[in-house]
């Protein structure tokens, strides 16, 4: 692509890894870059130049906020959610493991008189995807005088988008908490005894270490039975206990449902996720983001407007064995 450096460089100021300019210098670049395709470098926008590469334009952004967005949420929720992208049109299927082992007999000398096993497997899960997206308008005037700050207006699409989808997530991981029977979920104020159950039955269900991830205010409700002074120290530096009972603890970032003041996750949930290869929440992306132009057409408002779609997905591996503390 010919405006490859250009969309890197956007990737690298989402990333932080500018090399040897401040991300401040390389907003600045950006913006540069931006603004000569529209038109706008001497700031005043150019309608003649924007219209020339208008499609230059709408595929930066494009591949921009793609990578802007699937990166920040592998680094935001690494530690539970597989993100996957594919081509338009091409499905995914997750064969989840089972939990059942073979019975192991006990036979006579001399004699091979054992029943053949065979595990059954969970069915076949897929991940239905959907399109969200964004319109957004300004003011013809705003357009014409060069006011609109291109990179801005990316990285706002960016973050709004990684903000819908975290809900998303979230919504989803309430859907499958809701349903775990005990001896999987627990509740009520926090209790060593009562947590440390539910670990030995996710670890006796799966052979694996569980990690318990939750918001800075449901971690900070999880506290050891002793507490040494180095201890104190360093939950004073990280603001939670970062190991409890030899379990590691991880924070999920608080997030607000957009528009309002309302938090997405749940502040009273701590999930007890088996710490192996398989992430219990699937990401899937399907295809590339797509922008749409209202054409040369001004609205009765004198409004100009584009919109930006993305084709995703997420979906829960209810098969895998987690658990839940409901925090009272």
């Amino acid at each position: 692509m010919k405006h490859k450096k250009l969309i890197q460089l956007g990737i690298d100021i989402a990333q932080g890894t500018t090399g040897n300019y401040s991300k401040e210098e390389s907003n600045a670049k950006f913006r540069e870059a931006l603004n000569k395709l529209t038109g706008s470098e001497d700031g005043h926008f150019d309608a003649k130049a924007f219209r020339r590469n208008k499609t230059e334009i709408f595929e930066i952004i494009e591949e921009v906020v793609d990578a802007r967005v699937e990166e920040g949420l592998k680094n935001q929720f690494d530690q539970f959610v597989d993100v996957r992208s594919v081509k338009f049109g091409d499905k995914l299927s997750f064969l989840p493991e089972t939990d059942e082992l073979f019975e192991v007999a006990e036979i006579a000398g001399g004699t091979n008189n054992l029943n053949r096993q065979r595990l059954t497997h969970g069915k076949p899960y897929q991940v239905s995807t959907g399109w969200e997206g964004v319109k957004i308008y300004d003011e013809l005037e705003r357009f014409l005088a060069g006011y609109v700050d291109w990179e801005k207006l990316i990285d706002k699409i960016e973050r709004s988008y990684q903000q819908k989808i975290s809900e998303k997530i979230f919504l989803a991981l309430q859907g499958a908490y809701n349903s775990i029977p005990v001896p999987y979920s627990t509740g009520g104020t926090w209790d060593a005894e009562k947590f440390n159950d539910v670990v030995a039955h996710i670890e006796a269900a799966t052979g694996l270490t569980p990690l318990v991830i939750g918001t800075r205010k449901a971690v900070r409700k999880a506290t050891p039975s002793f507490v040494s002074e180095k201890m104190k120290d360093e939950r004073n530096a990280k603001g939670y206990f970062e190991t409890i009972d030899g379990i590691t603890f991880g924070v999920i970032p608080q997030a607000h449902k957009i528009g309002t003041t309302d938090f997405v996750i749940d502040d009273n949930v701590l999930l007890i996720l088996p710490n192996g290869n398989e992430k219990i929440v699937k990401l899937i992306f399907e295809g590339q983001a797509i922008t749409n132009d209202e054409g040369e057409r001004i609205n009765a408002d004198m409004s100009k407007e584009y919109s930006l779609l993305k084709k995703y997905g997420v979906g829960v591996l209810t098969s895998t064995k987690f658990g839940v503390y409901k925090l009272a």
